[in-house]
């Protein structure tokens, strides 16, 4: 039951905050900043922990709950503070993100007996590779924590039915998409784009870890830019990552070191997407991909590999979408659009119509309090 304000609090149980960049964190983010105040009281509680939220102006209360990991003495210690946390500030309802906040959540449903909701969000079908041991264990226990929650909110028609496939009642399972603003274009130019004077820039926005196969995208680009005037076409890679060392090397063995540029994570995503010509997301999985949704924001056409929740955003009318691991069907869809000006134009122009219409903030926001008015009412009423 909503406190005597008539707010409702909500805990975001996440593992912790370092940097406005990462696509949950960096969403969770804009949608504290844009919630209404007058209706509900959000706070940020982090398993652990970060640089970033010591620097952080925070625009709600936030805390931390000191964890070291799930396997850690100490687990028993931190779900004493988050119980302790739970009955303190008298949460209306808890909002999970990524799964050791998920499984934290579920202890909490199943001893705070505070009547909180509980609200776990599934926003990619996996890590892959960069998954931990321990996360096999918590996919056999998958089934218990979704039957104790009250709602599954997910990003993706995808990731919904997935979850329906492993058992999920549809009914707990609702689709609210990631929200944005359309970007402005800035007063200046970064200065890569002036010191590389390429023709076509194809542009990559991905953390270099093996699930969004950044390998891929340089063995396309490398066929794609073999069939054009040397240098005409240029490449960036806009992200940061443990395989630094293994792309560079790539990009050496396959000659591109004059064409493939890797600025590494830049401040601002947008300011270098409005000066590049054709998106690329070419993972091996997705749930509904951020950086996708900033290229089509930017007017980019897509080329997008057939996996999770991008096929919803992109088809023939904006972008090209070919299966997982093609590197060829790859190469020539940008090939395709690196010759075609009018193509890109008319592809871009339709990409930024489709993400205006179905993710901006102003249709997403009320979603999502009239989500979280419906959850809370609906605990208070069993």
């Amino acid at each position: 039951m909503p406190a005597s304000d008539g707010k409702i609090r909500i805990a975001y149980l996440i593992d912790t905050i370092s940097s406005d960049k990462a696509g949950t964190e960096k969403q969770l983010l804009q949608l504290i900043e844009r919630i209404d105040r007058d209706r509900f009281l959000p706070a940020v509680v982090c398993l652990y922990s970060s640089p970033f939220m010591t620097r952080l102006n925070q625009p709600c209360e936030t805390l931390s709950l000191g964890y070291r990991g799930f396997l850690h003495p100490s687990i028993i210690l931190v779900i004493c503070r988050y119980l302790r946390l739970l009955k303190e500030h008298r949460f209306d309802l808890v909002q999970t993100f990524f799964e050791d906040a998920m499984f934290l959540g579920f202890f909490g449903k199943l001893l705070g007996g505070g009547g909180q909701a509980l609200v776990v969000s599934r926003r990619d079908l996996g890590l892959g590779a960069d998954e931990p041991g321990y996360h096999r264990l918590f996919k056999r226990l998958h089934r218990f924590i979704f039957r104790a929650a009250d709602g599954v909110a997910v990003n993706a028609r995808a990731i919904a039915a997935w979850l329906v496939a492993s058992g999920v009642a549809p009914g707990k399972v609702r689709l609210i998409r990631n929200g944005m603003s359309i970007p402005a274009q800035p007063a200046q130019r970064p200065t890569i784009f002036a010191e590389h004077p390429h023709d076509v820039w194809v542009v990559m926005v991905a953390n270099l870890k093996p699930i969004k196969r950044v390998d891929l995208f340089l063995d396309a680009f490398a066929l794609a830019a073999a069939r054009f005037p040397e240098g005409r076409v240029g490449g960036i890679v806009l992200g940061e990552g443990r395989l630094r060392p293994e792309l560079e090397a790539r990009i050496a063995a396959l000659g591109l070191q004059e064409v493939v540029h890797l600025p590494g994570a830049v401040e601002k995503v947008t300011d270098y997407l409005h000066f590049c010509d054709i998106g690329v997301l070419c993972s091996d999985n997705e749930g509904l991909s951020n950086a996708l949704m900033e290229c089509m924001g930017c007017g980019l056409p897509v080329a997008v590999t057939e996996v999770g929740g991008n096929t919803e955003l992109v088809d023939e009318t904006n972008g090209f979408v070919v299966p997982a691991g093609d590197r060829d069907a790859l190469a020539d869809a940008l090939c395709t659009m690196a010759g075609d000006p009018a193509l890109r134009r008319r592809l871009g122009a339709a990409a930024k119509a489709r993400v205006e219409a179905e993710t901006g903030w102003e249709t997403v926001m009320p979603q999502w309090e009239t989500y979280y008015r419906q959850i809370v009412e609906r605990c208070d009423h069993v």
